[in-house]
């Protein structure tokens, strides 16, 4: 029993050392992770404060901006200008008779019927199916806004 403790002995001697350093460099890298989780914690909750401090002064600037804001002008003047002028021409050109305006003693204008032959603009004779694409992007212009504000309001629900 004797001779079996010192082979004991002896091997702890040999492989302990070995051990201790092997778990030393797990506890090192245990530390060393649970550091790098703080870190990245702190830095994902501070990224998401300050997202959450633009969306708040953006939304202020909206405010101020009131109902006619750079955007709201833009997509009239991009958007929907360009269909309505459209669909105004075909509505005229479609009509026989278009209000005008003549020269009362050359240098008076005054308001008048003139006489239209249907179609001669040929603005509803667009090529291929143009009238069907252009509906189709203004009806995606309303679908994709709303599933874009869907987005955003399902996304500042989960941030909270």
């Amino acid at each position: 029993m004797l001779i079996f403790k010192m082979l004991l002995g002896g091997l702890a001697s040999l492989v302990g050392p070995v051990f201790n350093y092997l778990n030393a460099r797990v506890d090192s890298n245990a530390r060393i992770h649970l550091s790098d989780n703080e870190t990245l914690s702190r830095v994902g909750s501070t990224v998401i404060a300050g997202a959450s401090k633009a969306d708040e002064l953006n939304a202020d600037i909206r405010k101020k901006e009131g109902p006619f804001s750079p955007m709201v002008v833009v997509g009239i003047v991009g958007f929907l200008a360009p269909f309505a002028w459209h669909t105004w021409q075909v509505c005229m050109d479609s009509s026989r008779w278009l209000p005008s305006y003549d020269w009362a003693l050359g240098f008076i204008p005054y308001p008048c019927v003139s006489v239209h032959i249907v179609g001669s603009w040929r603005v509803a004779a667009l090529p291929g199916m143009f009238e069907t694409t252009e509906h189709a992007v203004i009806q995606s212009l309303f679908i994709g806004a709303s599933t874009a504000a869907t987005g955003v309001a399902l996304l500042k629900a989960l941030r909270k």
